[in-house]
């Protein structure tokens, strides 16, 4: 018995100091931007048809949304995303938005298209870029200029980005702020 409690207790300190490493997962602040490499698919973009990541937008805060393109909510808040970038660079903010779209929205990338004039990198089940981000549909990720997560907006806990409001659209321009922008 005091074999098995030792093993047991033994167990416990290993896997305590597995996940204690000191490393914020990647939807937490303070966690690095993840390293891949994407095919952009909007052709409005500077970088059309090249492949790339995030390391392409250090030296600005990065405003990285999750969409799937067959998602009507996704496409309406890029559609509002959009203007809202506008008004950003009209202004002067060192930001840029940048979005991955879902694998399983491969077939409906045109509605993203139709709708924003910001670069939309198709994820796929190769690279798994929204499992290496633990992120889901409509997710919003703020990174700094230096490629620091500094905001994680999870939709599906209620933290939502409304580009549409007065107010959404004030919070969501004092977090692109505070990060660096």
């Amino acid at each position: 018995m005091v074999a098995r409690r030792s093993f047991i207790s033994g167990f416990g300190v290993l896997l305590a100091s597995a996940c204690a490493d000191g490393d914020p997962a990647q939807n937490e602040p303070g966690a690095t931007a993840p390293s891949f490499l994407l095919e952009d698919f909007q052709p409005k973009s500077p970088r059309f048809g090249e492949a790339y990541g995030v390391e392409e937008f250090r030296g600005s805060v990065l405003l990285m949304p999750l969409f799937a393109a067959w998602c009507p909510d996704c496409v309406a808040c890029a559609l509002l995303l959009d203007g809202v970038y506008q008004e950003w660079l009209e202004e002067g903010l060192n930001v840029r938005v940048m979005s991955i779209n879902s694998d399983d929205g491969r077939s409906s990338r045109h509605k993203l298209v139709d709708v924003c004039s910001f670069p939309l990198l198709q994820d796929t089940a190769e690279a798994n870029v929204w499992g290496q981000l633990q992120g889901a549909r409509d997710d919003h990720y703020i990174y700094t200029p230096t490629g620091v997560l500094d905001r994680f907006y999870d939709y599906g806990a209620g933290q939502r980005v409304d580009p549409l409001s007065a107010p959404g659209k004030a919070a969501l321009r004092d977090a692109i702020l505070k990060a660096g922008a």
